[in-house]
């Protein structure tokens, strides 16, 4: 949650990625219930719901909010991002098509879609209020605000990813590793999740577990900078000078403005100045 570009130490004297910025999703969109109902027989429902036996289908006119996308209108309906698909070819839309604010987008919805959103609404005030508390360092106050919008909306993912990410910024790793690992478990090819599972690894200790969820984050998203910095230090903390030096480099050449940059520049300077340890 730091996203300051101050770097924490370790024993050796080595920067340490726990300034690193985890990156967070922004202000979840504040949206009314629902605008216009109208009845639609016959809507094929979305694949995540076929044969629930979720009653008759209606049509909510959703007017999208600024920041909101397919996949984040399906997620706050639906209960998973992946009804996307549906959603574009219920509007006739493309299912890269990104909504203006403004914009208005039918969602067939059944009682229990009606239910689950109204949860989102709710819990997504919660989420809000929390994420201006944690930009102001209030991690405390943060994380009651984030456990509460999970206890309205359990499936609130970014609510979860948030609040371990408090639970880092507190000093809790072991906590928030455990939350972390539930979302990743939802979604397995999250690169944040992989990232913030291994900075809460690496503030416990664990270097080599850490390096593991770092090289899966910068596996699945290349141009994740807060990873590729924390690979590299990870190497160089686990003694992997070369493989260390080579990532920095890459570091630098690849994020010319990068946040981290400076500190970045300072190590490789201090280990072109060291002698290479040799073995006997």
């Amino acid at each position: 949650m730091d996203n300051t570009s101050s770097s924490g130490r370790t024993g050796t004297g080595r920067p340490a990625p726990r300034g690193v910025g985890l990156g967070r999703p922004g202000l979840a969109a504040s949206v009314a219930l629902m605008a216009v109902l109208l009845t639609l027989s016959g809507c094929a429902l979305p694949p995540s719901r076929s044969g629930s036996g979720a009653g008759t289908v209606e049509i909510v006119s959703h007017t999208v909010s600024s920041g909101e996308t397919l996949a984040s209108i399906a997620d706050d309906y639906y209960g998973t991002p992946r009804a996307a698909g549906y959603l574009a070819d219920v509007n006739g839309i493309g299912s890269d098509f990104v909504p203006e604010a403004g914009v208005l987008i039918e969602v067939p919805v059944g009682k229990e879609d009606i239910e689950r959103y109204r949860r989102r609404t709710e819990a997504k005030i919660l989420y809000n209020r929390g994420t201006m508390l944690a930009d102001a360092g209030n991690y405390a106050k943060a994380h009651e605000e984030f456990a509460a919008a999970l206890r309205t909306d359990p499936r609130f993912v970014d609510a979860g990813y948030n609040l371990g990410v408090v639970l880092i910024a507190m000093g809790e790793p072991e906590r928030a590793v455990f939350i972390l690992e539930q979302l990743l478990t939802a979604r397995p090819r999250e690169p944040l999740f992989e990232f913030a599972i291994g900075k809460a690894h690496f503030d416990a200790g664990r270097v080599s577990q850490a390096l593991e969820h770092f090289d899966r984050a910068v596996e699945l998203d290349p141009t994740l900078e807060d990873a590729r910095f924390a690979r590299a230090v990870a190497l160089l903390e686990l003694g992997e000078r070369e493989a260390g030096i080579f990532a920095l480099d890459l570091y630098l050449r690849e994020f010319p403005d990068g946040t981290w940059i400076d500190p970045a520049r300072a190590e490789l300077e201090k280990l072109a100045r060291a002698p290479k340890e040799t073995t006997p």
